[in-house]
């Protein structure tokens, strides 16, 4: 997912770099230079080595076999579907939904092509936890959207990066922190994975042009909600378990486009389906289930860095 403009960045602080693509993902979008084809598109054929397989799950996996199986030229959507139908008859690791399960949200997003799905899907989940419109609940999933600084903050912005918040990183919200415009958080894999932090988070609602941002300060991390991610989004990341959801990609096969000599809807059920590690949930409906329980943070480990958590929150660490 890397862009041009993020490529020249790392060649001017790293003499020699290693690339790790996959050439059946998704392309970067977006205004930026380079978006809509891969970086290594533009290497020398010399300084790339491509391979034929990938091997992203365990062997033996079915979600390995069904992210194989999109590589036929002649598989129909509808003959797709009919092959994750079968995986799910075969094996416990793939399941056909009826329904999205509001509880696997909290630390696993439901994966859409359409904004407009992933904007209906957060308000439809923070509406079964009976989240206030003005304020986020301890528990809720954010993404991070990036760093918001101006180039003379460059070593503040390495610094929170080093502590895990790049864009795309998987963040649970643990509360307001001490000082106005700050957040507390669990960035989830961080070694240390509390940190308090300037935050902006966003989150859209549907019918309203503006998203909601219900804390700002005035540069810092940006975050948008997590219950739901965009395919585009997601790349990058995986979870124990994900959920598909295939209206949106059955959406996307009825469009007819393409992408790169391949049509569209292949493409983003390749990322998708291969963000799962272990089980894949393949939903076919607008439903959401009740929550089982409130929203809550005990199943997040604790940071062994308490000290350091203070002492950003007192400005003396990572506060952007």
């Amino acid at each position: 997912m890397l862009d041009a403009r993020q490529l020249d960045d790392l060649r001017e602080i790293f003499p020699t770099l290693v690339l790790f693509g996959d050439p059946a993902q998704l392309a970067p979008v977006g205004p930026s230079p380079g978006a809509g084809r891969m970086v290594f598109d533009t290497l020398p054929k010399a300084d790339v080595v491509s391979l034929s397989r990938i091997h992203r799950q365990a062997e033996g996996n079915p979600i390995l076999d069904l992210a194989h199986a999109l590589g036929d030229p002649e598989l129909s959507f509808e003959a797709f579907e009919r092959q994750v139908e079968a995986a799910a008859a075969q094996d416990d690791r793939v399941l056909v939904a009826g329904r999205v399960e509001a509880d696997l949200m909290a630390r696993s997003p439901v994966l859409v092509w359409r904004n407009a799905t992933r904007i209906r899907l957060i308000a439809a989940f923070r509406t079964a936890h009976e989240a206030p419109e003005d304020a986020l609940l301890p528990g809720e999933p954010l993404i991070c959207d990036g760093i918001e600084l101006p180039l003379k903050h460059r070593k503040r912005r390495i610094d929170l990066e080093a502590r895990g918040l790049v864009k795309g990183a998987q963040v649970v919200y643990l509360g307001p922190g001490k000082r106005s415009g700050f957040s507390r958080l669990h960035v989830l894999g961080a070694e240390e994975p509390e940190v308090s932090a300037a935050s902006i988070v966003k989150i859209e609602r549907e019918g309203d042009e503006d998203p909601f941002i219900p804390y700002a300060a005035s540069m810092g991390a940006a975050f948008l909600h997590g219950a739901a991610v965009t395919i585009h989004k997601a790349q990058g990341s995986q979870w124990d378990s994900v959920q598909v959801f295939a209206p949106d990609l059955w959406a996307a096969a009825r469009s007819g486009r393409m992408e790169a000599g391949q049509p569209l809807w292949k493409r983003l059920a390749y990322v998708a389906i291969t963000r799962a590690e272990r089980r894949l949930l393949w939903v076919t409906r607008y439903r959401l289930s009740r929550p089982s329980a409130p929203l809550s943070v005990t199943d997040l480990s604790r940071a062994p860095a308490t000290l350091r958590l203070r002492a950003e929150e007192q400005g003396e660490g990572a506060d952007a």
